[in-house]
């Protein structure tokens, strides 16, 4: 992948169901940043950010990373653990996602989430991917 249109548009192709879902801000090697604009249906009991919607932005953060790398849609979720800091007030959430080793079979990294700055954070994923076995 070359830019982030390019991504953007691979990703739309996966998954269209979450095409409208979130913005791309960044993309790059080793590294993505996304927004969230949260609606009524990421929201808990107390106008806050669900942790649902919160994993799947983390989630999905760190996806578009490896899909920079390596286009092959097979790439899947095998670990993740997730530590809840502050809650999120009903504002834009980002996620950054950094992949600290990229190897044959896995991909391991973390996403940070935060609101309007990362000074202000929210929670953090550690992440871990299976890649597709190329025979």
């Amino acid at each position: 992948m070359k830019n982030i249109k390019e991504v953007k548009t691979h990703f739309e192709r996966i998954f269209p169901q979450k095409a409208n879902r979130f913005e791309f801000l960044e993309v790059g090697e080793g590294f993505s940043l996304l927004k969230l604009i949260p609606s009524n249906i990421d929201l808990r009991p107390g106008g806050t950010i669900s942790g649902p919607s919160m994993f799947e932005l983390a989630d999905c953060a760190f996806y578009v990373a490896i899909l920079w790398r390596d286009p092959d849609p097979m790439s899947v979720t095998v670990h993740s653990s997730m530590d809840f800091f502050n809650r999120p007030k009903n504002k834009n959430l980002f996620a950054k996602a950094k992949i600290r080793k990229f190897g044959k079979k896995l991909v391991v990294g973390e996403v940070i989430l935060f609101s309007e700055n990362e000074e202000n954070l929210v929670a953090q994923a550690l992440m871990t991917y299976a890649r597709p076995v190329k025979k």
